[in-house]
């Protein structure tokens, strides 16, 4: 599986920038989070999808 940067809203943003600050201040040290969203290998192409529907 590929994987690409996840759209996020902006509250979506906001929740991750409390964990993150939340797991740092637990680990003790600067800890980021990277939100991705997981993407087929292969997706079909246009015209393959518009001959099956």
């Amino acid at each position: 599986m590929k994987y690409i940067p996840a759209a996020l809203t902006d509250e979506h943003i906001h929740q991750l920038k409390e964990t993150e600050q939340l797991l740092s201040s637990a680990a003790g040290e600067e800890l980021i989070l990277i939100a991705y969203a997981q993407q087929p290998d292969e997706p079909k192409s246009l015209d393959d999808r518009k001959n099956n529907d």
